[in-house]
């Protein structure tokens, strides 16, 4: 089983951070993998929300069922993802105000389809989640700035 932690900070406020988060069908707007945001409701940020996300990993076409299971607005949420042939993911997504923004960590506990030899995926494969990961958390992060609403 693989495991992913990060942490990174944005300049932008909390409940803004929040807000572009619990909107899945932007996805694609950030995410490196996700091509496509389907049966997706408004916002995510409730338990049992549910919507279905399409990405490529490796040049291969996914289909991920993914379920809200838990949610302290606007602090954390919470979700589970099923991918076919056995794959699934824990996403916990953590926010904290800090310092006029938003620090934010993102934990991912995931077990790659495939059975007896998705071990040996995890090993060969880790590497390049990650950076996928990390990239993907820069450009929310670049998203978020650059969307920071201006008060008159």
């Amino acid at each position: 089983m693989g495991h992913l932690r990060e942490s990174f900070h944005i300049n932008a406020p909390i409940d803004h951070v929040w807000d572009l988060g619990a909107d899945a069908r932007r996805m694609p707007e950030y995410d490196a993998n996700t091509i496509e945001v389907q049966d997706c409701p408004d916002r995510i940020d409730w338990v049992g929300a549910k919507y279905t996300s399409v990405s490529r990993v490796m040049g291969r076409r996914l289909t991920g069922t993914n379920l809200t299971t838990k949610v302290d607005r606007p602090r954390l949420i919470e979700q589970e993802m099923e991918l076919p042939g056995g794959g699934h993911a824990k996403i916990t997504i953590e926010l904290a105000e800090s310092g006029g923004g938003t620090d934010q960590t993102m934990t991912i506990d995931y077990q790659l389809p495939g059975g007896l030899f998705a071990g040996v995926a995890e090993k060969l494969l880790s590497g390049s989640i990650e950076r996928d990961i990390r990239h993907s958390n820069e450009n929310f992060k670049a998203l978020c700035e650059a969307t920071v609403p201006v008060h008159a």
